[in-house]
């Protein structure tokens, strides 16, 4: 898909720091199939209809999301990428494949939050576009980026609570040892305040996992 850089954002699962020594994988680390999981994923019901395309590409972070033009790409970069291994080891073995589709998931998020809101993202690309020169600016791209991370991180828990309940505490462990880690996340990518929450919490039943996540975080009266 080619789309126009205003109108097309890219969101990141870990904000990376370049040259990092913590970015190296574990000897005899396993090369895992990102690209099957992905596509298991979007064959599921609550996902199909989402216009989402995978992508192998280059660069650091193992998993982004390009939201433009009506359509969304995920972006992999997890075949010999070090740094996928890493990721990978914020949870246990035996959790493995549920924190992969948690990672996913929180990819997923970010293009069903902009289904039907072009002119919105376009105005966020533009904003995003001027920042540079308005302090202001640049502090409500990067509020605006938070929320958005934040409802990615708590959309995975939402779906991991009703796909795979018994393992829930320990994405939510994952989770919070990957944003407690400043080597992979920061900055907007640090929702430790939003993930402490959803441990208190919790789900409201009954409600998709989407909107499941929207509900919690939108009602501060809880």
């Amino acid at each position: 898909m080619h789309t126009s850089p205003v109108l097309a954002i890219w969101f990141l699962l870990c904000l990376l720091v370049g040259g990092s020594g913590a970015a190296r994988a574990a000897p005899g680390a396993e090369a895992t199939d990102w690209e099957v999981v992905a596509a298991d994923l979007l064959r599921q019901p609550g996902f199909k209809a989402l216009p989402i395309r995978i992508a192998a590409s280059t660069g650091h972070a193992p998993a982004e999301m390009e939201v433009g033009g009506g359509r969304c790409v995920l972006h992999l970069r997890t075949r010999g990428n070090p740094v996928a291994d890493v990721l990978l080891r914020q949870a246990a073995a035996d959790d493995r494949l549920v924190w992969m589709q948690a990672i996913l998931v929180h990819e997923i998020a970010h293009c069903w939050r902009w289904q039907g809101q072009d002119a919105a993202l376009q105005q966020f690309a533009a904003l995003i576009g001027t920042a540079g020169r308005d302090s202001r600016r640049l502090d409500e791209v990067h509020q605006r980026m938070r929320d958005e991370e934040t409802f990615a991180d708590v959309a995975a828990l939402a779906w991991v609570a009703q796909a795979a309940p018994e393992q829930f505490e320990a994405m939510l462990g994952a989770f919070g040892r990957l944003r407690g880690n400043f080597t992979l996340s920061a900055g907007a990518h640090d929702t430790r305040a939003a993930l402490d929450r959803v441990r208190r919490e919790g789900f409201a039943p009954g409600q998709a996992p989407f909107d499941a996540a929207r509900a919690l975080l939108a009602d501060t009266g809880r």
